[in-house]
């Protein structure tokens, strides 16, 4: 069957003025070349209809022809049309400026992980400073002074910390509250250097109790007719708004308080025990020696020690020192435990590392050039436009795992397509 015949035998079935438009565009008479006496389509072919260019200007356009630039579309506009293109993901990064402050979070991180890996032995904190307190009247001074000083040699010679030894005076002319004294000096120390790569030590030696208001009391004596005494609350509030990580050994007992807080980094607690029972089956200050003893022995391994893991270590040694002190008794049934304690403003914030600190090694190069032949890891990361902030990177940096060389911070960067 013809065109011809297949058209005549559909127009019968149309109404005219359907079968006229039907037939003029497929007339044989007309070229499907040919566009002069044509009706234009609703649609016209255009040449540069499937390119792809994510960018216009990256490409100069070419010369229309002179038959296209007569063409003129009535109805809807051309595909090719710059404004109906939608360009395709390039997945290509570009600068972008647009977050306040994003430059200076960049350098300020280059720089914070640059002095994190200063040192081949690479630890949590950069700086551990510690002060040791005890009585200056204890009862059992010389007992006392002899083990803070065993403690103090494992703090300076195996793990290089910076440690002060303060001997709290009783009430005299000079001295008018010991309290206030020590609340001072305390002041003092947390002050210094209060920045987050640094840790704090606080080491007691001394008796506490509770009062006639239950609120714990540090004190000179068991003796509490005689003993001068220091009420603990003021003394914690100090070092629960430092801004370091902050550790309290205590070789004393430690009464809980449902009142401590910690609004920023860690503050840990590890004490002989909960009540002044310790004392009654252990030796003075031998909560003090066997931390030295721990502490000593942990420093040749090259992992740090946790809080956590000194109070697990402190828990096993208890019936062994407990032996010691009572060797008449074959089997020990009971036994005091150290108590730990662990606040945290951070849930995300691990326990407080302790390990030798190693200064004055001069940073390693960080060029491009610096890799060698090691591998590298390169990861992505998209930041919320409101959620930039310097001391929460720093902390997650900090916790890096070991085996990093190098740490290189590029950007800021923004994908082309949101």
């Amino acid at each position: 069957m013809t065109w011809e015949e297949l058209q005549g035998k559909f127009r019968k079935s149309m109404s005219p003025p359907v079968a006229q438009e039907l037939a003029r565009p497929f007339a044989p008479s007309h070229s499907l070349g040919q566009t002069n006496g044509m009706p234009q389509p609703y649609f016209t072919h255009d040449a540069q209809e499937m390119d792809i260019d994510s960018n216009p200007s990256d490409e100069p356009q070419q010369p229309q022809q002179p038959q296209q630039q007569q063409q003129q579309h009535v109805g809807l506009p051309s595909l090719s049309d710059a404004r109906n293109r939608t360009p395709l993901p390039g997945g290509r990064l570009e600068k972008s400026l647009s977050l306040p402050g994003i430059e200076s979070l960049k350098n300020d991180l280059q720089s914070n992980v640059s002095r994190m890996l200063s040192t081949g032995a690479r630890t949590r904190y950069q700086s551990v400073e510690a002060l040791l307190i005890f009585w200056e009247h204890d009862d059992d001074f010389s007992t006392v002074n002899g083990a803070v000083k065993e403690l103090a040699d494992v703090f300076d010679q195996f793990y290089h910390y910076t440690f002060k030894t303060l001997l709290i005076p009783s009430p005299s002319e000079s001295c008018k509250s010991s309290g206030r004294w020590l609340s001072r000096k305390l002041n003092d120390f947390v002050e210094d250097r209060d920045q987050r790569d640094v840790l704090k030590i606080v080491f007691y030696a001394g008796h506490s109790y509770l009062d006639g208001n239950r609120d714990m009391t540090l004190a000179s004596s068991k003796d509490t007719d005689k003993a001068s005494t220091i009420r603990w609350s003021a003394i914690q509030q100090i070092l629960e708004e430092a801004c370091s990580d902050v550790l309290i050994l205590m070789d004393a007992a430690y009464y809980p308080s449902s009142k401590m807080v910690r609004n920023r980094g860690v503050l840990e607690l590890i004490a002989a025990s909960v009540s002044e029972e310790h004392h009654h089956v252990l030796d003075r200050c031998s909560y003090t020696r066997a931390l030295a003893g721990l502490l000593r022995t942990r420093a040749t391994r090259l992992s740090p020690l946790s809080a956590a893991e000194l109070h697990a270590a402190l828990l096993a040694a208890y019936p062994k020192l407990v032996q010691e002190r009572h060797p008449e008794k074959e089997t020990i049934t009971s036994f005091p435990a150290p108590l730990h304690i662990m606040m945290s403003g951070n849930p995300r914030l691990p326990s407080i590392f302790l390990a030798p600190v190693y200064q004055g090694s001069p940073l390693r190069n960080s060029s491009l050039g610096g890799y060698d032949n090691n591998p590298q890891l390169h990861l992505s990361i998209r930041l919320n436009d409101d959620n930039v902030d310097v001391e929460t990177w720093n902390e997650w940096l900090r916790l890096m795992p070991d085996g990093i060389k190098d740490v290189r911070v590029e950007g800021p960067f923004r994908p082309t397509y949101r």
